[in-house]
C-alpha cells in the first residue's frame, strides 16, 4: 500500500507574498507496497530540492529511497537517530516537477518490530531552489504515518539499493503473511555465491545487505523463494 507525503508548493496568492506551503498529508493507497512519496505541487517551476526527513527509527524501518524520476541526480544519507538529509537537482538545469504535481522521490518505510501504531514523519530544513537558484520560502507541516497502512498486501522482492553497487547493495522484500524465505545471490554461470536468508519470518517488509566485496565485477542474480512465489532480480557489481 502506498502513503504519499504531499510537499505543497503554492502560489503567493493562495498563502501570503513570498512563501510556499510545505506539508505531508496521506493519499488514496494505490500500491501493493509499503512506500511514502514525495510529491512536488505547484504552479513556480522548482529546480532543486534539499530536505531532512525525520522519523521514529523504533517505530518505522527505512529500508531505502529511490528518485521516481529519470536524468535526476539524488543523493541522501541516513543516519542513526532517524534523520535522512536529501537532495536532489538536475545536472542539465532541467526542472524537477515538469507538470503541477510530481512524484520526486520514494521511500520504502516498514514497521519496526512489533509496532503497530501511529508514528510523526517530518520535514524539516526545506529549500526548494526556483529559476536561477531563487530560494523559494516555505512552511513545514509534519504527519502521523499508521503502521498499518505499510503492511504489504503481497509478497514481491522489491528494488534492490542501489544497483549498480559496489561493493554493497541493500535488497529489499516484502511477505504478505510468516513464510519461509530464501534468498540466494548467483553468478552468471549459475553458480551460488552466497545464501543470504534461510528461515521462516513473518508478514512485513523487510530487507538484508550484500557486501560483495571479495567478489569479480560483473552481473550477479538474487532469487528469492517464500511458498510458492519465486523471484529473481539482476545485479550489477561495478568496481
Amino acid at each position: 500500500m502506498k502513503t504519499k507525503l504531499m510537499i505543497l508548493g503554492l502560489s503567493a496568492s493562495m498563502i501570503f507574498a513570498g512563501t510556499a506551503k510545505v506539508s505531508m498529508e496521506k493519499a488514496a493507497l494505490v500500491s501493493s507496497k509499503g512506500k511514502v512519496d514525495l510529491v512536488v505541487e505547484s504552479d513556480k517551476d522548482v529546480y532543486g530540492i534539499q530536505f531532512d526527513l525525520k522519523y521514529n527509527s523504533s517505530e518505522l524501518n527505512l529500508n531505502g529511497a529511490e528518485s521516481n524520476l529519470d536524468d535526476f541526480t539524488f543523493e541522501y544519507s541516513q543516519k542513526d537517530d532517524g534523520t535522512v538529509r536529501g537532495l536532489m537537482f538536475s545536472m542539465t538545469g532541467a526542472k524537477l516537477n515538469a507538470s503541477d504535481i510530481s512524484s520526486l522521490i520514494a521511500f520504502d518505510f516498514a514497521p519496526a518490530e512489533d509496532f503497530t501504531g501511529v508514528s510523526a514523519v517530518d520535514f524539516s530544513n526545506v529549500i526548494l531552489a526556483g529559476e536561477n537558484g531563487a530560494k523559494l520560502e516555505t512552511i513545514a507541516v509534519s504527519m502521523n504515518v499508521n503502521a498499518s497502512d505499510l503492511l504489504p498486501a503481497k509478497t514481491a522482492l522489491n528494488t534492490s539499493y542501489p544497483n549498480p553497487f559496489n561493493p554493497s547493495t541493500t535488497v529489499n522484500y516484502e511477505l504478505s503473511s510468516e513464510s519461509l524465505v530464501n534468498i540466494s545471490v548467483y553468478d552468471a554461470l549459475g553458480r551460488l555465491v552466497t545464501e543470504l536468508v534461510n528461515d521462516v519470518q513473518p508478514s512485513g517488509a523487510n530487507h538484508i545487505s550484500w557486501n560483495a566485496a571479495d567478489q569479480a565485477s560483473g552481473a550477479y542474480f538474487v532469487r528469492m523463494t517464500a511458498g510458492s512465489y519465486t523471484s529473481t532480480q539482476k545485479l550489477m557489481l561495478v568496481k
